[in-house]
């Protein structure tokens, strides 16, 4: 007969050696059992327990706020105070009872409640009822727990807990004392995790257990739970390195490096710096949070009345101060507006790490040189390479732009009275000679003169664009041309005559590159009444703009047609829809429509171009 040995091979683990006892996470294995070890909560805990003192036990409680601030926990201790139950004392199981109404929300179960109220306690003074995301209940359901909420038996109390108090019905709020939990302190927090540390065992430091704090935004269950965590992957000591990794947090350190290269202009390392966050499968927009965080706390570490604001440790602050220090205010403000507005947009972005780079190249561009802080060697530099003639030569086509607002000033000026000959000196450069001129007819001090006749008025020298300068020059050209004009001529004058001077006055007017003027002048239409030319423009701002031309363009048809009494009538077309019509609004469709009708091209342009109307 066969035999079969069993051998155990050394390697395999004692299951003897286990505890017998089960392992607890830290939320439930420390979780408080009176007032004292409630956490954070200081205001509600007192309020409830002179409730208690004086008798004064209400029907119905809310406990609402947020995930993980003991309210579940406070219904417990309150359930335990009012009946006088410790702890470990088994009859709460026959006094307290506990309903997760996200599982329990019909009406039906609310019923089991309401029948089981009538039976009072076989123990202790109350029966409490803790219903847990009351929120989560039914229409029907809330209808069918009001009556029993407002008058229930002496004996019962209803202790409702909730994470979103705005879902619940305001006839529930009405029959409710509520109490608002708040958020958790990172300074209470992490007094927290060094006592349950010591009772651990733990090994570790005030910034890792702020990291933690940190992360677990108000939380202490969300806290253990990462306690917890850490402790199983790093065993009794957890330094912030660890934690930081672990939890997947930007340390301080980096932010620290990314305003110092702004504060330096120091695009491509700040750019490096991100790229290297990226690699290491941080997200973007945690960076671009972190990043607002950082300019938040340097500005909250300038004064002393705020520094209780920061939620860091003494060391951390300690290097906020230091960098704020060299930080400029206003550099502070602006950072936080662009990485403000970049988190705004992120969302919506459809690149969005060109977007966070491109909040960070503005950041950087803050503390870029200006022209007003180059020193004054820098400046005669800058200033010599603008003005010489081979970056002039190079910009030809824009110097063209600005010499031609100003060359029929500088052409119709009347002319200096002559001045003695200076000394022979080598001639300038054809194009340093006009920039000369030009920064001479800006310096030359000029009386300004109203010309009050009605037939040469300056209404054209308040164009908008135009400087200061050159509208007195245009004042003492307009005198100038003034004088010119000999009030003897008395030519006559025909519309043929008229009609060529015109053209002349608009060919002038294009050859100095002024299009929209052209463009006017084009349009108008001329008519002689004897002495004076009629001419028509097709709205106000046609009106606007001839208004201002006609010195120069009464005094060119006086000198070309020589005759001193000429004057000039601008007129607007009325057109019969304007009276007669109604006005009709269209939509930007039917704007469309009306546009091909005139123009038929305009479709063929649309199409061309593959645009949607939309």
């Amino acid at each position: 007969m066969c035999k079969t040995t069993l051998v155990l091979s050394t390697h395999a683990p004692d299951i003897r050696s286990m505890s017998d006892t089960p392992y607890l996470v830290s939320a439930r294995k420390y979780r408080p059992q009176d007032w004292e070890s409630v956490i954070g909560q200081s205001g509600i805990t007192q309020t409830l327990q002179q409730s208690i003192s004086s008798g004064q036990i209400a029907q119905a409680y809310l406990f609402c706020g947020p995930r993980g601030v003991g309210k579940t926990t406070s219904a417990r201790i309150f359930a335990r105070a009012i009946n006088g139950f410790a702890p470990d004392d088994d009859a709460m199981a026959f006094n307290v009872f506990e309903l997760d109404a996200a599982s329990n929300n019909k009406v039906e179960d609310i019923r089991s409640i309401v029948e089981q109220v009538r039976i009072p306690p076989q123990y202790g003074t109350y029966k409490v009822y803790i219903i847990d995301e009351v929120h989560m209940l039914s229409q029907a359901a809330f209808n069918a727990f009001l009556k029993t909420l407002e008058e229930p038996p002496p004996h019962a109390v209803f202790i409702l807990a909730t994470t979103e108090k705005h879902k619940i019905l305001p006839t529930i709020l009405s029959r409710c004392q509520i109490f608002d939990f708040h958020r958790i302190t990172v300074p209470d927090m992490v007094t927290h995790l060094q006592e349950i540390a010591g009772k651990e065992g733990v090994t570790t430091t005030d910034e890792a257990l702020h990291v933690i704090a940190s992360k677990a935004d108000g939380a202490l269950r969300d806290a253990l739970s990462m306690f917890d965590q850490l402790v199983a992957f790093a065993g009794k000591e957890l330094t912030y390195d660890v934690v930081a990794e672990q939890l997947h947090v930007l340390d301080h350190d980096t932010y620290f490096e990314v305003i110092d290269f702004a504060l330096a202009a120091n695009i491509p390392d700040a750019l490096l710096i991100l790229d290297n966050v990226l690699a290491r499968g941080f997200d973007s927009h945690h960076f671009l949070s972190g990043l607002g965080d950082h300019l938040r706390n340097l500005m909250v570490c300038r004064d002393d009345r705020t520094l209780k604001l920061m939620q860091v440790t003494p060391d951390v602050v300690s290097k906020f101060q230091t960098q704020s220090s060299v930080t400029d205010l206003h550099f502070i403000v602006a950072a936080l507006s662009i990485t403000n507005e970049a988190d705004t947009q992120y969302r919506t972005s459809q690149h969005q790490r060109l977007l966070v780079e491109l909040a960070i190249m503005k950041i950087c561009s803050l503390t870029a040189p200006s022209s007003e802080s180059l020193p004054s060697a820098e400046k005669k530099k800058t200033t010599d390479e603008l003005v010489s003639p081979l970056s002039i030569a190079s910009s030809e086509s824009t110097a063209k732009i600005v010499v031609a607002e100003v060359v029929d000033v500088v052409q119709t000026a009347p002319e200096p009275a002559p001045e003695p000959a200076p000394a022979p000196e080598p001639a300038p450069e054809p194009i340093a000679l006009v920039v000369q001129e030009v920064v001479q007819v800006k310096e030359a001090p000029i009386e300004k003169k109203v010309v009050v006749s009605g037939k040469l008025r300056g209404g054209g020298l308040k164009l908008a664009g135009k400087s200061k300068v050159l509208a007195e020059t245009r004042d003492s050209a307009a005198e100038g041309k003034a004088k010119e004009v000999d009030e003897s001529w008395q030519d006559e004058v025909t519309q043929e005559g008229l009609k060529a001077a015109w053209d002349v006055f608009v060919e002038k007017q294009r050859e100095a590159k002024r299009v929209s003027l052209v463009s006017t002048l084009s349009m108008c239409e001329l008519e002689l009444k004897g002495n004076i030319v009629c001419f028509s423009v097709v709205n106000a701002l046609q009106e606007i703009q001839l208004d201002g031309e006609k010195t120069d363009l009464l005094y060119h048809l006086r000198k070309s047609l020589r005759n001193a009494s000429l004057e000039l009538s601008i007129e607007i077309i009325q057109t019969d829809s304007d009276d007669d019509e109604v006005k009709k609004y269209l939509t930007d469709k039917e704007k469309y429509v009306v546009m091909v009708e005139k123009n038929p091209s305009l479709d063929k342009l649309r199409k061309k171009l593959d645009l949607d109307l939309g």
